[in-house]
């Protein structure tokens, strides 16, 4: 037919079904059978129909028109459509009235939900009458999607499509119910279906399930300000019902609490308060002038809760000092910058005083003393005593000072000095010695002369010896001459001698040299046994168990060295040795022995040695030892003395007697 844009449009069952060209209901089928740019009730082109079944359903909205030719053509206003409102091929994408499958039309009216008339084969429920497609022809057996519920919902969210089979066991059938069918439900909200079938997830719930958005129910203009914040709510579903949690994490307005905090979001966090709990500020209640004067001190007042109401206030002042009376200590205690006021002396203050005669202040001994302030009654006033002062006095002679302050030392003094007598004493004991003088200073005692050896081994003690008592200790015996001198008021010096004499006692023995070197003396007990062991009293053994001392152990030149037994045991014979330790080659040696308690300073016996050749150094070594004599104690005062004068090494010393 000339009218056909594509294909051949041909009406079946004109007489079964009364088709004609405004039923809606057409095949477009070209020459080889082929529905051209047809599609099928599921929307899938369209294939050629197989032997004896009707070909693919085109589906007009409206009823064709017919062409120029009086065929049945295009509908008027659009092409035909599929069940799911796809266009046929060249159909513009709308239906006959230019309407969508969800009523929409393009120029934003909706179509009408019902029709008068069911249109055939679309699977939809055009009159609403809960019937899909009656009455339409169909092939038995056949199947097609479907919609009984409103068009507009068809395929819709839950509301899918159902299916319809053609029923009947002729060449033709007719459409039975549509089943399995979705329909708009109860909304359920937040499990995120559309159970309304408008194309909107969740149409009409209050929010999204899980959806926030913030919040806030303060008075307009506090959020933000001070303590108050906006808050948060979650869209929750309870029962398929959804909506808005409460505010959460807000912070509203409410009464300041003095705190430092605006809790009532007004911009002032001292709203209805004196000041902020737990602050403190300087407080003074004494006069302004006198703050930070003297003692005065500012205190400290803290911010308190108001008792048995709300708000807050400064309490009392605590800490302050205020002005008091002055009490003449030096310390400022009315605080007006002077510590002396109304006061004659600061308590404590001492000054300088003086009562002797005009003149003598500050002349020789007269010095001035010290003068006191006593407090007494809330007054202060100097003492009257002049502590320490020293006033003119009697002039005492010897003691050059002016001790009359008349500025002349010990005038009419004449200075005198008188020594003690000559004196023994046994040799290593000390005596005390006292000079009588008068008027002297400027003291000395001198040693004037000693025994071989004495003078550098007599101790003294204080020493130097300068005062008029001295203790005397000489360890050599013989005679030790001793001078004491002194100097006058006028200049002169006057001097005195005496003589103390060290006498032997026990057994002594002493040992002096004619040079450098350093020579040893050994006095060696009464056991017959080798020298330096514990039998011998050396340097290496001063003070062995059997009772000998070895007072001197000269190393440099001379001597002396002095070995001394106080207690000798009667009838023991003690062995003398002297050994070249070093450096003595080509010296002699000089032994003296004392025996007993005696008067007299003459020696027992002298021995003297033949000249040193050996080099050697150190005990037991090659070097000269000499053993000098025995010595044998007769009585506690007597003894007889063995001369020995033989030879040996200190290495032959070290291993026989």
């Amino acid at each position: 037919m000339p009218g056909l844009s594509r294909g051949v449009l041909v009406c079946l069952l004109t007489i079964a079904v009364g088709c004609s060209a405004t039923d809606g209901l057409v095949y477009g089928v070209d020459a080889s059978g082929r529905a051209d740019g047809a599609r099928t009730l599921d929307g899938a082109p369209g294939d050629r129909a197989p032997t004896g079944e009707l070909g693919p359903l085109v589906v007009l909205d409206r009823p064709m028109a017919a062409d120029a030719e009086g065929d049945a053509g295009a509908a008027t206003g659009g092409d035909a459509t599929t069940l799911d409102g796809s266009p046929m091929e060249g159909d513009g994408g709308a239906a006959a009235d230019g309407s969508r499958p969800d009523g929409s039309r393009p120029d934003g009216s909706v179509a009408a939900p019902c029709g008068s008339r069911e249109v055939c084969n679309n699977g939809l429920d055009d009159n609403c009458n809960g019937r899909v497609d009656e009455d339409c022809v169909c092939i038995p057996g056949a199947t097609s999607p479907c919609y009984d519920g409103p068009i507009t919902r068809a395929g819709v969210g839950v509301c899918n499509l159902g299916t319809q089979r053609c029923e009947g066991d002729g060449e033709f059938g007719r459409w039975g119910a549509c089943t399995g069918s979705g329909q708009p439900q109860p909304m359920r909200c937040g499990e995120g279906l559309d159970f309304a079938c408008t194309g909107v997830v969740d149409d009409g719930c209050a929010c999204a399930a899980g959806a926030t958005r913030s919040c806030y129910g303060g008075p307009m203009g506090t959020r933000g300000v001070g303590a108050c914040v906006g808050g948060a709510q979650t869209c929750r579903v309870t029962k398929g019902v959804a909506a808005w949690s409460a505010c959460v994490g807000e912070v509203t307005p409410e009464p300041d609490q003095c705190d430092g905090f605006d809790r009532d979001c007004d911009g002032n966090a001292l709203t209805g308060c004196g000041c902020a709990l737990g602050t403190s500020r300087g407080c003074y209640t004494g006069p302004m002038a006198t703050a930070g004067v003297g003692t005065c001190r500012e205190g400290v007042s803290r911010c308190v809760a108001v008792t048995g109401g709300a708000g807050s206030e400064w309490g009392p002042c605590t800490g302050e000092v205020l002005p008091a009376m002055n009490l003449c200590d030096g310390i400022d205690r009315a605080c007006t910058g002077s510590a002396t006021e109304g006061c004659e002396c600061a308590a404590g203050a001492t000054r300088p005083c003086y009562s002797g005669a005009a003149g003598t202040r500050g002349v020789g001994a007269c010095r001035d003393g010290m003068q006191s302030c006593v407090v007494a009654g809330g007054r202060s006033m100097w003492a009257t005593a002049c502590a320490g002062e020293a006033l003119p006095g009697t002039e005492v002679c010897s003691n050059r000072v002016d001790d009359n302050c008349n500025g002349a030392v010990d005038e009419g003094c004449g200075g005198t000095l008188t020594c003690p007598g000559d004196r023994t004493v046994p040799a290593g004991s000390p005596i005390a010695l006292t000079a009588m003088g008068v008027g002297l200073r400027n003291v000395t005692w001198t040693l004037v002369s000693a025994p071989t050896g004495g003078a550098g081994s007599v101790v003294w003690a204080p020493a130097p010896p300068t005062a008029l008592t001295e203790t005397f200790t000489p360890f050599i015996v013989g005679a030790y001459v001793l001078r004491v001198s002194g100097t006058d008021v006028s200049g002169r010096v006057i001097t005195c001698m005496f003589t103390v004499t060290a006498l032997p006692h026990g057994l002594r023995v002493q040992l002096s040299w004619n040079g450098t070197g350093d020579v040893d003396l050994h006095v060696h007990n009464a056991n017959n046994s080798a020298w330096f062991n514990g039998d011998d009293c050396y340097y290496g053994n001063l003070r062995p168990a059997w009772g000998a001392v070895l007072d001197f152990d000269n190393t440099s030149n001379v001597g002396p060295e002095n070995t001394r037994l106080d207690s000798p045991a009667v009838g023991a014979t003690y062995t003398i040795g002297v050994h070249n330790y070093a450096r003595a080659a080509g010296r002699v040696a000089t032994v003296q022995i004392f025996c007993g308690s005696t008067t007299s300073t003459t020696p027992t016996a002298t021995l003297t040695s033949r000249t040193f050749t050996l080099g050697g150094s150190g005990n037991c070594a090659s070097n000269d030892f000499w053993r000098v004599a025995r010595v044998t104690m007769t009585s506690a005062t007597t003894c007889t003395v063995t001369p020995i004068n033989t030879y040996t090494t200190g290495s032959g010393a070290c291993s026989g007697p």
